[in-house]
């Protein structure tokens, strides 16, 4: 059995998946992020081989014809890191040109090309275009031929990286912190029957139900003496990256009617459409990727009414084996089967 392998990397997790020429997906393997830029080269070696091993597991007596990664991080990195791990699992595996299809004289095919391209591949046959994605960052590019020909934003947390769920969590941190403190709740006590009564400290009233589950989240032990002092606290003691953790609760708030999330999903999906309309082009297709665009919720819901006709990634590990499969049929052929490959993994 001849089989493609395809890699989707970021620095949550990893999955690689096998597929045949004709779009049957036939192993599947996950781990932990790989990006070897944020979590060294040590750990995303480690994870990566790990989702790479589990899924050639599943499909032991298959041949595979050759691997296209997308892998969060530096270029350079990215390929170094893909060069070391299928050195190792896949003997003849040598690293061809990363922006172009086809084979490497006495070697297995192997490319790295990014988490961007592979994101935009997940959600169109179409070689150019563009894709905004949303996940723990935020960033859209320019896809020319399946290769990133532009960019806006994605500079990180600190710079950027606008309606992504961490700018979504650390808007719903601030906003619940303002709210508190503009309440008069700031040095309250949350005792039973006290101004911050209830399981979680705020029930409704001035906080509303994103500060309620907020507080719930950041505070599961109550809001204390002074609220306001602990959740900064809590917050600060955090990993900064680990506000993006807040975003369901905005779009579980917004679903609720809560107008303080709802500016919020607002506000996000906004920055999120004037992100895009740096890279879009009229007339071609435009993918929307990331755990932000690609789960069920308002702030989708949003963003799709500012960017009409777009559409949404599936399966980007999918989505990478269907590059790899390219090298090995017809623009037809390949165009046909797209669907296969990038479907959701059930």
């Amino acid at each position: 059995m001849y089989v493609v392998l395809g890699v989707d990397a970021g620095g949550t997790s990893s999955r690689a998946a096998l597929f045949t020429l004709d779009g049957t997906p036939v192993g599947r393997g996950r781990a932990g992020g790989a990006n070897p830029g944020t979590l060294g080269m040590e750990t995303a070696c480690a994870n990566l081989t790990a989702a790479v091993r589990a899924a050639l597991a599943e499909a032991r007596s298959a041949q595979v014809l050759g691997v296209v990664t997308g892998i969060a991080g530096h270029p350079e990195k990215c390929a170094a890191l893909t060069e070391r791990v299928l050195g190792r699992l896949l003997p003849g595996a040598a690293p061809s040109d990363r922006t172009l299809p086809g084979h490497t004289a006495g070697g297995l095919p192997v490319r790295s090309v990014g988490d961007i391209v592979t994101a935009f591949a997940a959600g169109t046959a179409t070689p150019s275009g563009a894709v905004l994605i949303s996940g723990t960052g935020a960033i859209a590019a320019k896809i020319t031929s399946h290769v990133a020909v532009a960019t806006a934003d994605g500079y990180g947390w600190l710079l950027g990286d606008e309606g992504s769920a961490f700018w979504i969590g650390r808007a719903a941190a601030r906003a619940t912190i303002r709210t508190i403190e503009g309440s008069g709740g700031g040095g309250a006590r949350g005792s039973e029957g006290g101004p911050l009564g209830g399981e979680s400290g705020f029930r409704g009233g001035a906080g509303g139900r994103l500060v309620e589950l907020v507080v719930g989240r950041l505070l599961p032990d109550g809001p204390g003496d002074d609220p306001v002092s602990l959740l900064a606290a809590t917050v600060h003691a955090r990993p900064p990256l680990a506000l993006a953790e807040l975003a369901p609760l905005v779009s579980e708030a917004a679903g609720a009617g809560d107008p303080l999330a709802g500016s919020i999903v607002a506000e996000a999906a906004s920055r999120l459409a004037a992100t895009a309309s740096h890279v879009r082009e009229p007339g071609r297709p435009l993918v929307l990727a990331g755990s932000v665009l690609t789960s069920e919720g308002p702030v989708r819901e949003a963003v799709r009414d500012l960017l009409e006709g777009a559409v949404t990634a599936g399966d980007a590990a999918g989505a990478a084996a269907w590059l790899a499969a390219r090298s090995f049929l017809s623009p037809q052929e390949a165009e046909a089967r797209h669907a296969r490959f990038v479907r959701p993994a059930g």
